[in-house]
């Protein structure tokens, strides 16, 4: 089976698994009477956006040969920051609008969580290019 073609059907199962999660959580909710479970909007933004940025990280790291235990570092790294960026601006964040949130948040600072992640651990781990 080609690379290309296992992700693939990662990816499909993955997405299905969450629909089926969706649906199942419509079907028990409206069955027993109670509201449907939603996280809040900070806890999706932080997922949604350290699983961004995770999956940038490990392509550029992926990209750039490096060995496991950067990419390992790495994500770490970059998970950590971007975890501290929210947590220390989450009033912020709650009060942003969803286009403001991706316009500022998610692609200026991720892009400098990535930068920094992606050009400095490989000093930290002293492994370089």
């Amino acid at each position: 089976m080609k690379p290309q073609t296992r992700d693939n059907l990662i990816y499909l199962a993955l997405g299905i698994s969450v629909a089926a999660l969706v649906v199942a959580d419509s079907f028990y909710s409206e069955k027993h009477g109670t509201k449907m479970w939603m996280p809040s909007k900070f806890a999706f933004r932080a997922v949604t956006s350290s699983g961004l940025l995770t999956y940038f990280v490990v392509k550029e790291m992926r990209r750039r040969k490096a060995m496991l235990e950067q990419i390992l570092a790495s994500v770490l790294f970059a998970t950590l920051v971007q975890l501290g960026v929210l947590f220390a601006l989450r009033e912020t964040i709650n009060q942003l609008p969803g286009l403001s949130y991706s316009a500022i948040v998610v692609v200026v600072e991720l892009f400098f969580v990535w930068q920094l992640t992606v050009e400095g651990i490989p000093y930290l781990t002293g492994r370089r290019r």
